[in-house]
C-alpha cells in the first residue's frame, strides 16, 4: 500500500514523507507551524483461489470484501534560526497482521509508527522513534507502484498466509514497527546516505514495559526465552548510499545497502547474525519506468529474521515496468525469491522458492480519489515441508495462490 500512495502522489504531481506515511511534507514559514491530520478510507472486492481453498472437506470462501481506514496526525515546524522539526504518526485500524480491518464492532486502533525528527538543509535529518530505516526510505527497483502493492499490498489478506509466497523486502513487520535513530543526509551532487540503529525488537522496544528482574522470561533480555529461543536480532543497522540523477534524457535512480545485527544468546537452535546485500535501480524515460532489485545474504523468509545455523544464504530478485499517461498508471513485476523456508527437519526438507507476479492498475478519478484493479499469482515451495499443515510432512510441498481485485482509496 505504501507503493500505490507513491504511485498516486506521482500522477497527482504532491509530495510523500518518506516514512511511507499517507501525509504531503509541508514546508512552513520560519517560526511557523503547520498541524495536518491526514487519513484514507480504503475498500476492496476480490475473487481468490489457492491450494488451501479445499482441504479434508473444509472449504474457504472464494470472494468477498475487506476495508479498513487509517489516520496520519502530524505537525512540521521551522524555527527562526532555520531548525525544521516536526513528529508524525500512523494509526491503524486492528483486524489482522496487516491491520486490514474486518466486518467487526469489536476493532481497536493501534500505533503502527510514530516519530519526531530535527534537521536542517544543510547538515540532514535526524528521526528518532518507530519508523522505517533507510532500506526501506531509499527503497528502488521493487515496482509495486501501478496497483494496491502487489505482494506487499493490502489485497493479499484475501488469502491464507500459508499458501502465499514469502514477501523478502525489508517494508514490513520489524523493520517499520521498531524504535530507532535514522540519520539522512543532505544531497550532494546527486549522492545522499542513510544511516539507522535499532537496538532491540523486542516487546519492551515498542511499548510493552520493562522487566522488574532479570530472568528468562523477561523479552528486554537479549537471552529472552519468550520470543523463540535466540531467533530474534537485536542492535540492528543499515546503510544506504543513493544516486539520482540523469543519462541524458532518462532519469536513474541506484542505491546500494546493508543491513545487519546481532542477536540474542540462548539455548535452543542456533542462528547467524543477519547480514543483508542490498541493491536497486530504476530508469525513467517520459512516462515510462522500469526498475529491478536485488538482495541477499544471511537472512530467512523475510528482512530481520534469522538464517539458521547450517541453512543456506538467500537471494531475492525482481523486475517490473510501468507506464504513467494522465491519471492512469498501469504495470507489472515479477520475484523470485529463495531462502532455506522452515528448518526443523534439516534431514527431510529443502530449501524453499517463492515466486511472486503481479500485475494492473491505478486510475486517479481526483485528488484524494482512486480507483484501482490488482492480480497476484503466487507459489511456494519447499520439499518436506507441509505448507498447509505448516509442518514438516510429504503433503503440499507445493502450493499456489492467485485472485483478482477491485479497490478504491479516498484520502485527505
Amino acid at each position: 500500500m505504501r507503493k500505490l500512495l507513491l504511485a498516486t502522489a506521482a500522477v497527482l504531481g504532491t509530495s510523500i514523507g518518506m516514512a511511507g506515511l499517507a501525509h504531503a511534507q509541508s514546508s512552513p514559514a520560519p517560526g511557523t507551524v503547520t498541524v495536518r491530520l491526514n487519513g484514507r478510507v480504503n475498500f476492496y472486492a476480490a475473487v481468490t483461489g489457492s491450494t488451501g481453498d479445499n482441504v479434508n472437506g473444509n472449504k474457504l470462501a472464494r470472494d468477498g470484501f475487506q476495508g479498513y481506514f487509517r489516520l496520519f496526525p502530524g505537525f512540521d515546524g521551522v524555527a527562526a534560526n532555520g531548525l525544521h522539526y516536526g513528529a508524525a504518526a500512523e494509526i491503524r485500524q486492528n483486524g489482522g497482521s496487516a491491520g486490514n480491518g474486518t466486518s467487526s464492532g469489536t476493532e481497536t486502533l493501534f500505533v503502527h509508527q510514530a516519530y519526531g525528527y530535527f534537521g536542517t538543509p544543510q547538515f540532514g535529518t535526524v528521526r528518532f522513534g518507530q519508523t522505517v530505516g533507510p532500506l526501506t526510505l531509499f527503497e528502488t527497483g521493487i515496482m509495486a507502484g501501478f496497483n494496491d502493492g502487489g505482494w506487499d499490498g493490502d489485497v493479499p489478506g484475501f488469502v491464507p498466509g500459508n499458501v502465499q509466497p514469502a514477501y523478502p523486502w525489508p517494508d514490513v513487520g520489524v523493520e517499520e514497527e521498531t524504535n530507532k535513530i535514522v540519520y539522512l543526509s543532505p544531497n550532494f551532487a546527486g549522492f545522499d546516505v542513510g544511516l539507522s540503529y535499532a537496538p532491540s525488537t523486542a516487546g519492551f522496544n515498542v511499548g510493552q514495559g520493562a522487566c522488574a528482574v532479570a530472568s528468562n522470561a523477561c523479552d528486554r533480555l537479549s537471552s529472552s526465552a519468550t520470543l523463540g529461543a535466540d531467533a530474534r536480532p537485536r542492535n540492528l543497522y543499515e546503510v544506504v548510499l543513493r544516486y539520482k540523477g540523469n543519462l541524458g534524457p532518462m532519469g536513474v535512480t541506484a542505491t546500494a545497502g546493508y543491513g545487519g545485527s546481532g542477536r540474542v544468546s540462548s539455548p535452543g537452535q542456533q542462528f547467524r547474525n543477519l547480514a543483508y546485500g542490498d541493491f536497486g535501480l530504476e530508469l525513467t524515460y517520459g512516462g515510462i519506468l522500469v526498475g529491478g532489485h536485488v538482495s541477499g545474504g544471511r537472512f530467512n523468509n523475510s528482512f530481520g529474521n534469522l538464517e539458521p545455523v547450517g541453512a543456506k544464504d538467500a537471494i531475492a530478485w525482481t523486475a517490473g515496468a510501468q507506464y504513467t499517461t494522465g491519471p492512469v498508471v498501469f504495470g507489472a513485476s515479477y520475484y523470485n525469491f529463495q531462502h532455506q523456508g522452515d528448518f526443523s527437519s534439516p534431514a527431510t526438507e529443502g530449501q524453499a522458492v517463492d515466486v511472486g507476479i503481479a500485475a494492473g492498475g491505478t486510475y486517479t478519478l481526483a485528488p484524494g480519489v482512486s480507483v484501482f484493479l490488482s492480480y497476484l499469482y503466487g507459489t511456494h515451495k519447499q520439499g518436506g515441508f507441509d505448507s498447509i499443515a505448516q509442518a514438516p510432512g510429504p503433503l503440499h510441498n507445493y502450493v499456489q495462490s492467485q485472485l483478482i481485485a477491485i479497490g478504491t482509496q479516498l484520502s485527505w
